[in-house]
């Protein structure tokens, strides 16, 4: 099999042979990395049926390419996993990176609602809104989209990009991915052909002869070792499936991932890679979600940056300011611009790192978006000027309101209002109305009276929709501070329009 697009790929040959004692195998050419294989018994029953995968050996000149002055990057992404559920649910996992050089980040905060506007901050440095309005604007493909893997491609580096979910891949989910492959190595077109063709149904997850298809993802990453080895490398993998639903299906993945960490110090995949285990957001649905607590770790997602112990020695200002990072206001901005610190290795030398300090501090309350991790976050630095809205925002304090509050219920009656307008432009989308209003918290607001936030979660008809926004009341006033969250699963609700922006709040 060879790709030919993000949605099919061709079957270049064929071919059926009978187990005999004189013939027990089946020779396929030289070259050939994606086959799918389907047995018979003598019914004429299908007893086997799976895809098999293979990545070539690294090029005898790419083995030398490797130098001291040049870091990989890995991303380990697991979705849907706030920071407090990894430890509660991958002790394994959590207890082994102890063992390793690394940086835990406590004030890691997403940006925005769901995966893509969390990860075009880190792959483009770009909020969703900007990658819509610019290289995405024609929305035929993200192949003009500046992608970090592009940059690191440019400066020599070999890349690869694999995610375990087909249907809602980041790029893919209601969007059109990608014309070119984007990166040297993709799992897609393997996935295409387990999805369509091998693969089998069990919940939330989707499984292949034996295999879940994240236990695919992570044999993608043990192939490509010997790339990782041979030559600098940006890879990004994500995994989606069972983790963006179950609150303790991450228990499931502890082992695996403890064994995939231990391979890559095992191997000295580490010893020359920038490695970050991380989520783009904390669980968004469900009755752990709609608590206090579940709602505060929605926002706060994992976030471990592992790094080799040589990083120290070389770079003593960049990674004494990374370790005092730990604490402070961090998101996708600020790793995007770190991850490209590494482009130029050379200039996290103390003096280039002093001068930029330097500049940064005078900038007062002009800060960038995005600061590298390499530099010290100031400590004025806000949920404004990080790109966070206050309907993520983990700084803020939440007082609870009674429902019966006319602010709450005025909240509530302006966030229905808001979803209507959202959907006004889908005739197949049902008017929703105020079923009732569940809970409501008063945002802190030193007593103004003038201005100031309401929380309220509530539910409408038809459909019993769950629904949670923030609402900022000015004077007589009122405006929307963020979006509009379901916090309750949709299923097929949405089945009659193709919009990933509005799919949520539409009922057919």
């Amino acid at each position: 099999m060879t790709r030919r697009n993000e949605y099919k790929n061709d079957c270049k040959l064929s071919g059926k042979f009978s187990l005999r004692r004189s013939q027990k195998y089946y020779e396929v050419p030289a070259g050939e990395l994606i086959l799918r294989v389907q047995c018979y018994n003598e019914k004429h029953q299908s007893i086997y049926h799976d895809v098999h995968f293979f990545l070539p050996a690294p090029k005898p000149a790419q083995e030398q390419q490797q130098q001291a002055d040049r870091l990989s990057v890995m991303i380990l992404g697991i979705d849907s996993l706030a920071h407090m559920n990894f430890l509660r649910m991958m002790p394994q996992t959590a207890a082994y990176i102890k063992q390793l050089p690394h940086v835990e980040f406590w004030g890691y905060n997403r940006v925005g609602l769901n995966s893509f506007p969390n990860l075009t901050p880190l792959l483009l440095g770009q909020s969703d809104e900007e990658v819509e309005r610019g290289c995405y604007a024609n929305k035929t493909s993200f192949d003009h989209c500046p992608l970090l893997w592009q940059q690191f491609k440019a400066a020599g580096y070999n890349t690869s990009f694999a995610e375990d979910s087909y249907y809602i891949g980041t790029f893919n989910y209601l969007k059109s991915g990608f014309r070119q492959q984007p990166t040297d190595f993709y799992l897609r077109p393997v996935l295409h052909e387990m999805h369509y063709e091998s693969g089998q149904s069990m919940g939330k997850f989707r499984c292949t002869g034996n295999r879940k298809f994240a236990q695919v993802l992570h044999e993608f990453a043990y192939k490509l070792t010997p790339h990782l080895l041979a030559a600098p490398h940006f890879s990004f993998f994500w995994e989606t499936e069972g983790v963006h639903d179950y609150f303790n299906y991450p228990k499931l993945r502890d082992a695996d991932y403890r064994r995939l960490l231990q391979h890559l110090n095992g191997t000295q995949v580490l010893q020359r890679t920038l490695l970050l285990l991380m989520a783009d957001h904390g669980l968004r649905f469900g009755r752990y979600r709609n608590t206090y607590q579940g709602m505060q770790e929605e926002n706060q997602p994992l976030l471990i940056a592992l790094y080799p112990s040589w990083l120290d020695a070389a770079f003593p200002l960049a990674m004494s300011h990374l370790r005092s990072n730990a604490h402070s206001l961090v998101t996708t901005f600020d790793l995007h611009v770190t991850l490209k610190d590494i482009l130029l290795l050379p200039l996290l030398g103390d003096r280039h790192v002093a001068a930029r300090a330097d500049a940064l501090s005078k900038l007062d309350s002009q800060l960038p978006r995005g600061i590298s991790l390499f530099l010290p976050i100031p400590q004025q630095r806000d949920c404004q000027t990080a790109g966070i809205l206050s309907e993520y925002c983990s700084c803020h304090k939440l007082s609870s309101m009674a429902s019966a509050d006319p602010r709450a219920q005025r909240a509530a009656q302006y966030m229905v209002k808001s979803i209507n307008k959202l959907i006004s432009n889908e005739p197949l989308c049902q008017r929703l109305r105020l079923q009732r209003l569940e809970v409501a918290y008063l945002y802190d607001s030193a007593n103004n009276q003038r201005e100031f936030e309401v929380k309220v979660r509530l539910f409408t008809r038809p459909g019993g929709g769950q629904f949670e926004g923030t609402t900022r009341f000015l004077d007589n006033t009122l405006a929307l501070n963020g979006d509009i969250q379901r916090t309750n699963k949709y299923g097929n609700q949405s089945y009659c329009i193709q919009n990933y922006h509005i799919e949520m709040y539409c009922y057919c």
